[in-house]
């Protein structure tokens, strides 16, 4: 009787002490939740160096930076291959744009507000024509998350097979050396 008395309470105890971990850390991750929805809402994604925001860059950011249209092959795993035409701006061209120093940068990860990523080498970043910022789709804005959409940013690498770095829902692009 008092083994099994004692199993409950270490039970309880390991319980109780479960919970004080998970609501703490729930009450961390409170603010990059805020965040996330602020960025989908206004329709924005940061650019970060070492995980400090030096720009944010919103739908009108792009628009005013002669998008280019092109077209690209678009497959998930469930779904066939299809041909897509997307609309963005190449992210090297955004980068100097915005005059983002990344002379530093060793490579760079885009993550969605999924919490996917994607990392991309210098290279692929300063090749041109190959690493896109796309907000739109056939002809429409891309829907955000929320909307069941890819939007309101997708990160696009060119001629990728399959489109399996990808990256939907962008929330940053962050800069690593």
């Amino acid at each position: 009787m008092k083994k099994e008395l004692f199993k409950n309470k270490v039970v309880y105890l390991v319980l109780s002490l479960l919970f004080v971990i998970m609501s703490v850390l729930a009450f961390l991750n409170r603010g990059d939740a805020e965040l996330r929805r602020a960025l989908e809402e206004n329709r924005e994604f940061q650019i970060r160096i070492e995980g400090e925001p030096v720009a944010t860059v919103s739908l009108s950011t792009l628009l005013g930076l002669n998008p280019q249209e092109f077209t690209t092959t678009y497959a998930t795993s469930i779904s066939a291959p299809r041909e897509a035409t997307l609309q963005g701006v190449e992210l090297r061209l955004l980068l100097d744009t915005l005059e983002i120093d990344t002379s530093k940068a060793a490579y760079y990860a885009v993550t969605g507000l999924d919490s996917y990523y994607s990392p991309l080498t210098k290279e692929e970043v300063e090749k041109e024509e190959t690493i896109y910022i796309c907000f739109s789709m056939d002809g429409e804005i891309l829907k955000k998350q929320s909307e069941g959409g890819f939007g309101p940013f997708l990160l696009v690498i060119r001629d990728t097979r399959f489109a399996q770095r990808w990256c939907k829902y962008v929330e940053s692009v962050d800069i690593k050396s």
